[in-house]
């Protein structure tokens, strides 16, 4: 009986052994789950995300892309601006459904932007230029569309006319727009006179893909004529005399752009 107590003994040992390996085993493996897991539900690493800027960076102005880059670049070469043009193409922003701006925007940028134009077109108009309006209503009419009256002329500039809008309702200036090299000149003249007319912050003359003017065929040109998101530009563009004065910087710097070419 001793052999057989003592064999069972010895077994009992050996199994009890073997279940304290299988635990020592397994436990760095559970041990390195439940730190990972700790590390991952750390408070403050959230995942960052983008804020939203003006309507401009979000590219739901309907205008395309707002940078020279991520689309395919025309095929076509715009020619420089001659002296004593005679056709100005002008595009007032947006129309019907597009009312222009950010969600929540309570000053409809296509009304302000369609005023603008009609005013601009009239002081051209008196100045011996002849015009085409791409809207003289509000209509909506289609970025395409609004190309196709820019490339059905020759001879011509392009000027298209917008307000800005931003989240950051501080924000406010001019900005002007231009793709082709071809519409520089006039956009630098355009944005000189707007901040010689109405001093205001300068934010600058910049080189971007918007549809209109990387599309159109002839010198072209995008004006973001004040923030209607900043209480003071806003409320100062709801002012007949505002609008006027956007008009006529327009209009001086396209007759210079016309007596000295580009």
């Amino acid at each position: 009986m001793l052999f057989p107590l003592s064999f069972l003994r010895r077994h009992r040992w050996v199994a009890l052994l073997g279940m304290l390996l299988a635990f020592s085993v397994a436990l760095p493996s559970d041990a390195e789950a439940a730190t990972k897991k700790r590390k991952n539900s750390q408070p403050g690493k959230k995942l960052s995300s983008k804020t939203k800027g003006s309507k401009s960076a979000k590219n739901r102005k309907g205008r395309g892309s707002r940078r020279s880059r991520g689309f395919a670049e025309p095929t076509f070469t715009v020619p420089d601006i001659r002296r004593g043009f005679q056709t100005v193409i002008i595009d007032a922003g947006h129309g019907g459904h597009d009312r222009g701006g950010i969600d929540g925007q309570t000053i409809a940028e296509k009304e302000i932007a369609l005023d603008t134009a009609v005013r601009l077109e009239q002081l051209l108009r008196r100045a011996g230029f002849r015009t085409v309006m791409t809207r003289s209503t509000d209509d909506f009419i289609s970025l395409p569309g609004r190309v196709a009256t820019a490339n059905g002329s020759t001879d011509s500039v392009f000027v298209s006319v917008h307000y800005n809008s931003s989240r950051n309702l501080d924000a406010h200036g001019f900005e002007t727009y231009y793709y082709h090299a071809a519409g520089y000149p006039l956009a630098a003249r355009i944005h000189r006179n707007l901040l010689t007319t109405l001093p205001t912050e300068d934010r600058g003359i910049r080189r971007r893909g918007f549809y209109v003017i990387r599309n159109s065929r002839i010198p072209a040109v995008l004006c973001e004529c004040g923030f209607l998101t900043n209480s003071i530009e806003g409320n100062a563009a709801l002012g007949r005399g505002y609008r006027q004065k956007v008009a006529e910087a327009i209009s001086k710097a396209l007759i210079e752009t016309r007596r000295e070419g580009g």
